[in-house]
């Protein structure tokens, strides 16, 4: 395959269905106004660019969440299931992928899209997907597979980045080389791979979305549990307890420091003797469960466990009704008395989001990689746009086309404020690498306006 003299390259795109919830920033078209404008540009007209996707162009996690049946802790989608979500996307976004395609196909017809898939976007490994995604942008390249893709005899060196486990251990996959898997029933299709942050986000952060609007664009999307925990509310309290106890089924990818009471003895305690508590809990089981059998008595017998009660919390999640309706329940569990200190139920310890300086660890790896050779590294997925430039090498991330959170700030949202994404910047940017044919690449780091234009960041 020729190496085109230009690359450009952008990154988490998180392209979904273009209804309410899409978090992909095309409030004024700029990604089709972007295209064009490179279109239009000599290197352009001449067929010279290449450009990249560097992981997660499409919000596969979150479109069209009912199309994925199997509810498993273990596997993702089918191809199956991956292509009714990709017809959500294609449907919703026409002009995007008609975009792409005059891209390729506009000039003299050379220029060059390329797509890496991320931990949102791994449903790129089905041969169906790849097909119907070409069949409206054209001859796509896609390259899967690497944790490390390169250019230019190696000079540039692009990641996503979910699988540099320094940087986000709860994305990474076991199987990157292979994501499709046999699950034990072999009555089952192949299905993907589901990785732990995948796995929170289906679970958890889709139920959130409705009325906190911002909680799926948190990094790492496991901060959420510190944000309910430092909630004035027993009834939030509880909610952040059973995200913690998700997390600690996997302790190496989701675990930090930063640690709290476990209490759910407590909540359990007073199932056992409180029959307000009983009473109240067997309602919530009836009216929103539709469990008409549930009585006092078969709650005390049902919620004897941590998982059971974290089971229930989850189930109450999942109805859609407001949390209002329910979390007054559990505000009837709360002890008289609770010290900040108290730890007679254990305590859990959950990852805030200083426990990985991204930032830090991004530019860290980007110093390893530059000692392996290259002159140019670019990572993503950490939607923190960065540009480090030193005499041993350069190092950008042109971050995300979502409203984003500065990861140093996430330990210090409160609930009420992920209401309204209005209250959340964007800035859209692209990385620009030229091989002029002399020993050093070219490097510019651009920010694109609402008109698709660029300028330097």
């Amino acid at each position: 395959m020729d190496q085109k003299r230009t690359t450009l390259i952008v990154s988490d795109l998180h392209i979904g269905d273009g209804k309410p919830g899409d978090d992909f920033v095309n409030d004024k078209g700029q990604f089709v106004k972007f295209l064009r404008n490179q279109l239009a540009t000599p290197e352009g007209q001449k067929g010279e660019i290449e450009l990249i996707i560097n992981g997660d162009f499409l919000e596969f996690v979150q479109v069209n969440p009912g199309a994925y049946k199997l509810k498993s802790r273990e596997f993702w989608c089918s191809e199956m299931e991956s292509r009714a979500k990709l017809d959500s996307i294609l449907n919703g976004h026409a002009d995007i992928f008609a975009a792409l395609k005059d891209f390729q196909q506009g000039g003299s017809g050379k220029n060059r899209v390329t797509l890496f898939a991320g931990n949102h976007d791994v449903d790129l490994y089905w041969d169906s997907v790849q097909e119907a995604l070409r069949g409206v942008c054209g001859e796509l390249n896609i390259e899967l597979r690497e944790v490390w893709y390169k250019r230019y005899n190696n000079r540039l060196w692009i990641s996503h980045g979910h699988l540099l486990t320094s940087i986000d251990p709860a994305n990474n996959f076991l199987h990157w080389d292979e994501p499709r898997r046999q699950p034990p029933d072999d009555r089952e299709p192949k299905r993907l791979e589901m990785c732990p942050g995948t796995l929170f986000v289906v679970r958890f952060v889709n139920l959130l979305e409705a009325q906190y609007p911002f909680a799926d664009n948190l990094h790492p999307e496991t901060a959420l549990a510190g944000i309910l925990w430092r909630e004035d509310s027993w009834g939030l309290q509880s909610v952040g307890w059973m995200l913690m106890k998700f997390a600690a089924k996997y302790p190496s990818e989701m675990l930090g420091s930063e640690t709290v009471p476990d209490i759910g003895v407590q909540i359990r305690e007073a199932v056992r003797s409180d029959p307000v508590v009983r009473d109240a809990f067997a309602e919530l089981y009836r009216d929103l469960l539709e469990q008409p059998d549930m009585t006092a008595k078969k709650v005390r017998d049902t919620l004897n466990t941590d998982d059971a009660l974290a089971e229930f919390i989850e189930q109450l999640m999942a109805t859609g009704k407001p949390w209002e309706t329910w979390l007054g329940a559990f505000n009837l569990t709360r002890p008289e008395i609770l010290s900040s200190s108290d730890s007679s139920g254990g305590t859990l310890t959950i990852r805030s989001s200083s426990a990985v300086n991204q930032r830090a660890e991004c530019i860290a790896q980007a110093r390893r990689t530059w000692n392996a050779g290259a002159q140019i590294v670019v990572l993503g997925h950490t939607h923190l746009p960065q540009k480090v430039e030193e005499v041993q090498g350069r190092y950008y991330n042109p971050g995300s086309w979502t409203r984003y959170i500065d990861g140093e700030g996430v330990d210090k949202l409160t609930l009420n404020q992920l209401r309204d994404e209005a209250n959340y910047p964007y800035t859209l940017h692209c990385v620009r690498v030229e091989d002029t044919g002399a020993d050093q690449l070219q490097s510019e780091f651009f920010a694109i306006d609402d008109t698709g234009s660029t300028k330097a960041a």
